[in-house]
């Protein structure tokens, strides 16, 4: 299932904890796909056949084809013409769309924060950017991706923006794909700037909600930078 040499791994290695006793299997399934999308394990285009997924999750085919349509209603994935599950291949105009949402959403998800959080969070949120800033640094995109949806979790939370947090799951779950086709560029260049993470969290210190939400925008455009133009080569 490795889709990104060097960097990616699988489904499995991409999960999520081991879920809880009481979780059904499918659930168990649809969480480690799901995560494996949104940390860029699977680049779009990339097929998900059944059975070699089962037996890699350790799990019988039927909670595994659950969790694919399911996976599949919320248009994460798409079905080919053969039945089988398929990475969706994006469209610049479907790209500019869902980054279009993912500014509105995190820039509110900002807003909010400035409201609610509180210092001890603000401290958290600053932890959190730590090694997300060290990735970014040695250019290890899916350190950072990880760091990354971690930090906007955090915004997230601290903003007490739980269905905006949701809503971005998904988001993210379509973005993730996405982003692995630009592996093979460096990030952006930071000589002089400061990283849009850092205004952000300076903007929540001072409670200025314009400034979150200009910082929360400028994180989404910098994305955009990198991922324009591995959808136009």
């Amino acid at each position: 299932m490795s889709a990104v040499a060097g960097e990616a791994a699988t489904v499995s290695e991409a999960a999520l904890s081991p879920e809880p006793a009481r979780e059904s299997l499918s659930h168990r399934a649809y969480c480690q796909i799901r995560r494996a999308l949104t940390s860029s394990a699977m680049r779009p285009g990339h097929r998900l056949i059944l059975r070699p997924l089962a037996h890699e999750l350790n799990l019988s085919p039927t909670p595994v084809r659950e969790a694919l349509l399911r996976l599949v209603s919320e248009q994460a994935l798409s079905l080919d013409e053969r039945g089988s599950a398929i990475v969706p291949i994006t469209t610049i105009d479907s790209f500019r769309e869902l980054t279009e949402m993912r500014g509105d959403l995190e820039a509110r998800a900002a807003e909010r924060a400035v409201r609610f959080a509180s210092d001890a969070q603000i401290d958290e949120i600053e932890a959190i950017n730590v090694p997300c800033m060290a990735a970014y640094d040695r250019n290890e995109h899916v350190a950072m991706l990880d760091h990354n949806a971690g930090f906007h979790r955090a915004i997230c939370r601290a903003g007490r923006s739980h269905l905006i947090l949701r809503t971005l799951e998904g988001l993210w779950m379509r973005l993730g794909p996405i982003y692995a086709l630009s592996f093979d560029r460096p990030l952006e260049s930071l000589t002089g700037l400061r990283h849009p993470h850092i205004n952000l969290i300076d903007a929540l210190r001072r409670r200025d909600a314009v400034a979150a939400r200009e910082a929360a925008l400028d994180d989404v455009r910098m994305g955009d930078r990198l991922l324009s133009p591995a959808l136009t080569d």
